[in-house]
């Protein structure tokens, strides 16, 4: 799975960008405000269809222009499929894959596979526990393609669920309409994110130890509220009825838990530093990448956000190194020269785009 080719029209400050991509790492130089950021964005949006800095789309077009365009070109299984996006300042939204309307938005997720590590990739480690439930629900996305509407489906149930119980004063438990489906559909989310958070955990070890780390990592998949029967969450959620009535929130169930990363025993979040961490967060992104390629046979596309400032100079480039032993393409940005963010023995093999003021060249 990889990004052949990009074009990027209207899109923050950049006017156009038309760009053939390398199947391997490519690297886009530039300033502080160049529009190296604006790049991955706009790859972003045209995966999952929203940016990852803003929720208003509005601000995503350059100023003066009706619109922004993203077109990309994607090679999946020796197919090549052609995908497309606009957003207008009216609010219309356009999507287009090989020139037809793309009736379901997660399919342009299936053909372009992202991992993104940005500014503040020891969040993952340090955050609370939705920023790890996303990863592991992505990741779970990208191995079964189904694993989306169902937690489509759990999401709704809790929402309906929410505004029932608002007005369920003097309804007992049995007579909830939205209990059964909520610990059906949690119990298959929580089998689902054990197995894969437990297939993480056997790869952790070996990318740690490529990383040349001086500590060992475990994850699991844990909380108070772990089920993996349908009866036992059902009885969960009995316990809190009356408490969930009060705060009109439901208690239990897999939007409650978490995925604890040890450290010699302990939550990595109490013992560790923020450079441990961001070291931590990177060997848990390979770990990802390898389980995807096993489970699926397809990589991730990673796109990296001024990674350079993330880790130091030897785990950089060893975790550059692994990315080329995987075989992930990359997408990076940086204010350094190449051989700075991926090593000397790299940089030659890497593909280098020069931004400024919005416009994109190879480097000669």
């Amino acid at each position: 799975m990889q990004l052949n080719h990009l074009e990027v029209c209207d899109f923050r400050n950049v006017t156009l960008a038309d760009i053939d991509l390398s199947p391997g790492i490519n690297l886009l130089v530039g300033e502080n405000g160049a529009g190296k950021t604006a790049i991955l964005e706009a790859v972003f949006l045209l995966a999952r269809g929203r940016s990852f800095r803003t929720t208003h789309s509005k601000q995503l077009i350059r100023h003066n222009a009706s619109e922004l365009i993203v077109r990309g070109e994607v090679e999946c299984a020796q197919l090549v499929h052609r995908l497309a996006r606009a957003k207008s300042r009216s609010g219309e939204t356009r999507a287009r894959i090989d020139g037809e309307a793309a009736l379901k938005q997660s399919r342009f997720a299936e053909l372009i596979p992202l991992q993104t590590l940005l500014p503040g990739i020891a969040d993952l480690v340090l955050d609370g526990p939705s920023i790890r439930r996303e990863f592991v629900d992505w990741g779970l996305f990208h191995v079964e393609h189904q694993y989306l509407d169902l937690t489509r489906r759990y999401r709704k149930a809790l929402a309906q669920r929410a505004a029932w119980l608002r007005s369920a004063s003097g309804l007992s438990f049995d007579q909830d309409p939205w209990a059964r489906d909520i610990a059906k559909n949690g119990v298959k989310i929580n089998m689902r994110r054990r197995r894969f958070v437990d297939s993480l955990n056997e790869r952790i070890h070996d990318v740690i130890e490529a990383l040349g780390a001086q500590f060992e990592v475990r994850l699991a998949y844990q909380g108070a509220n772990i089920a993996v029967d349908e009866t036992a969450l059902a009885a969960q959620m009995a316990d809190s009825y009356e408490r969930d009535c009060r705060q009109g929130i439901t208690h239990s169930g897999p939007h409650r838990n978490d995925i604890d990363i040890l450290v010699t025993g302990a939550r990595a979040r109490n013992v560790v530093s923020r450079g441990q961490a961001k070291l931590i967060a990177s060997a848990i992104a390979l770990a990802y990448c390898v389980e995807l390629r096993h489970r699926s046979d397809i990589l991730p596309i990673l796109l990296l956000d001024d990674f350079g400032a993330e880790l130091d100079g030897v785990h950089r480039e060893r975790f550059f190194q692994e990315l080329e032993r995987i075989g992930c393409q990359v997408i990076a940005t940086t204010t350094d020269e190449p051989k700075h963010l991926v090593g000397h023995d790299l940089a030659p093999l890497a593909r280098v785009f020069h931004v400024a003021h919005g416009t994109i060249s190879r480097y000669s």
